[in-house]
């Protein structure tokens, strides 16, 4: 069984992974595991304390499937250096690395963008965080984005990056997918 990464810091925005874990975990192919930056207890945005499976330092590459940077104001505002071995080694090893909102930050400003289509909260959002970077030229103003392993997504669009995340992960076929997707954005049952 491969390993989903889900990195967790105190702040984390619990509510834009949720989707994507939730899934992941139920499919039998994968297991989500949380990441810390060390193992002290962290607390999310709506209060749920979370231990850390593991450290960064004791990811196992070789039964990862993919690594999801949930929101927080921690990547957004911190440059996050140890952080920056560990998603180049899952890009190296072209294991899928999924951002969503202040996530897109760390990777505009660490030159992870610089050759894959993506989006954020806005390019002006990211422009006025770190100024020009890498890759501002395949900023594409869509809700969710993923492109050549890396899969980014705005703050609001927790329903689109879910998507794009199990579609990398080929945990349903198109259809299913498709009807997971149009069951969470319109969720009106018909008479």
């Amino acid at each position: 069984m491969k390993t989903a990464y889900l990195l967790v810091f105190d702040g984390l925005s619990d509510w834009e992974p949720g989707l994507a874990i939730a899934e992941i975990n139920k499919s039998k192919k994968y297991q989500v595991k949380t990441i810390g930056l060390n193992q002290n207890t962290v607390t999310t945005v709506g209060g749920v304390s979370i231990v850390p499976d593991y450290t960064i330092d004791e990811i196992n590459y070789g039964d990862a499937a993919l690594f999801l940077l949930p929101g927080g104001e921690l990547l957004e505002k911190s440059p996050l250096t140890p952080l920056v071995p560990v998603v180049r080694r899952f890009r190296e090893l072209e294991i899928p690395v999924a951002a969503i909102c202040g996530p897109t930050v760390f990777l505009a400003r660490h030159g992870f963008l610089e050759t894959a289509q993506h989006t954020s909260n806005g390019k002006e959002y990211l422009q006025d965080l770190i100024g020009d970077y890498p890759g501002s030229d395949l900023y594409l103003n869509q809700p969710s984005v993923s492109d050549k392993g890396v899969i980014t997504a705005n703050g609001i669009a927790s329903v689109e990056f879910a998507r794009d995340i199990l579609g990398e992960l080929d945990i349903y076929d198109q259809e299913t997918l498709k009807n997971w997707y149009d069951f969470f954005k319109n969720p009106w049952l018909e008479d």
